[in-house]
């Protein structure tokens, strides 16, 4: 028998933390099903947690983007507090990540760009959001990473877990030299205690950088260790293990990656914007879909001419799917190295086995020459 809560009929567990739990549920009040989250009963007299928990219901009344996961409702039932969330059909930006790391290599630079573009949108969104007067909210999410970025089954890139995010009209403050967030996508000036927007910005940057190189960028051991490369780890293009990376698109990398907040990206509207003119043309919905589905079709790691780039090519040229434009300036580039390298490869060919040749021949004649001095000097006695 399926327990109840409230108006809801629980079904599977989607996942749990140290606070909370999150099921998917479904209620005859909303006509989708959801994913209630429903703090843990121990926590309901940790003041913070609490207060944490109602500011991020609160701010669902103000979020209302398509690339934001929206609240249906909130509410406290027997001493437990829940939230009941859009529930976004799709895998995780982790769990793509890993999927192509173990099978596919680098995502392609044109699918990072409409992940990155989606997400400056809705970040650009919750960072202007004001309230019923007008103010400001001053919102910074503070958890931009892999884990908080689902890739729905329609092509809509969703933020999801505001509920470490800062606003300016909390209920409950956090204690000072707190740091809230994965110390992999912290922002080196939020180490000293301050934090804007800008944050999330860096932690974005740190996001694409994983994505384009298939690569860990602060990782270590150690959370000390963490700390010091966010601080001070010289950041390298991404391009230099990706050679396939525009200069264009290192820059704005690069730009998000600044560890002066003045010379990084200044809102989340700038960077989406340059994002956009480096893309030369966006990616349908049908064509990022495709190319995500593509990818987790993959059991096996690809072969060497196989790529996730010459899949995503294929995916825009093909007659089944609707091309909106003409194939982006970058991603054309990419296939034209590769035809070259492909075309290069019987001359290369033509010339190894020239010199494999050349090289049979050598050796045949050394031992010739070698035998007939051997009978030369046997005729000579010397041998």
């Amino acid at each position: 028998m399926r327990e109840r809560f409230a108006s809801y009929e629980i079904y599977e567990k989607l996942g749990s933390g140290g606070l909370a739990a999150v099921h998917l549920a479904r209620s005859r009040a909303i006509s989708n099903p959801v994913a209630l989250k429903r703090l843990f009963p121990h926590i309901a007299n940790v003041r913070e947690l609490v207060g944490a928990f109602i500011d991020e219901a609160r701010l669902a009344k103000y979020l209302r983007h398509p690339g934001i996961a929206r609240v249906y409702e909130f509410g406290k039932l027997r001493g437990i507090y829940y939230i009941a969330f859009e529930f976004v059909p799709g895998p995780t930006l982790l769990q793509l990540q890993e999927h192509c790391q173990e099978y596919v290599g680098p995502i392609p630079t044109m699918v990072v760009l409409e992940i990155a573009y989606q997400l400056c949108d809705a970040l650009d969104h919750a960072h202007n959001c004001r309230n019923e007067l007008g103010l400001p909210l001053g919102i910074v999410h503070r958890d931009v990473s892999p884990q908080n970025v689902i890739v729905s089954d329609t092509g809509q890139v969703k933020l999801i877990d505001f509920g470490l995010a800062k606003t300016k009209q909390q209920t409950v403050h956090s204690q000072a030299g707190v740091i809230k967030g994965k110390l992999n996508y912290v922002a080196p000036e939020y180490l000293a205690g301050k934090l804007d927007a800008r944050c999330d910005l860096w932690a974005l940057g740190v996001v694409m950088y994983e994505l384009l190189t298939g690569r860990r960028l602060f990782d270590a051991p150690e959370q000390l260790e963490i700390l010091e490369r966010v601080r001070s780890l010289p950041i390298p293009p991404p391009s230099k293990a990706n050679p396939e990376v525009p200069a264009e698109v290192d820059r704005i990398v690069l730009t998000a990656l600044s560890r002066d907040p003045q010379k990084r990206w200044q809102t989340a509207g700038d960077m989406r914007d340059a994002i956009g003119r480096a893309a030369a043309g966006r990616l349908t919905q049908k064509q990022f879909v495709s190319w995500v589905e593509w990818a987790f079709s993959q059991k096996q790691p690809l072969r060497r001419e196989d790529s996730g780039v010459s899949a995503l090519h294929e995916i825009i040229q093909s007659k089944d799917i609707e091309v909106v434009g003409k194939l982006p300036a970058i991603s054309e580039a990419m296939m034209e190295r590769r035809r070259e390298s492909v075309a290069m490869m019987p001359a290369l060919g033509a010339a190894m086995l020239q010199r494999r040749s050349s090289g049979r021949w050598l050796w045949l004649a050394l031992i010739l020459v070698a035998l007939a001095a051997g009978a030369l000097m046997r005729a000579a006695g010397v041998l």
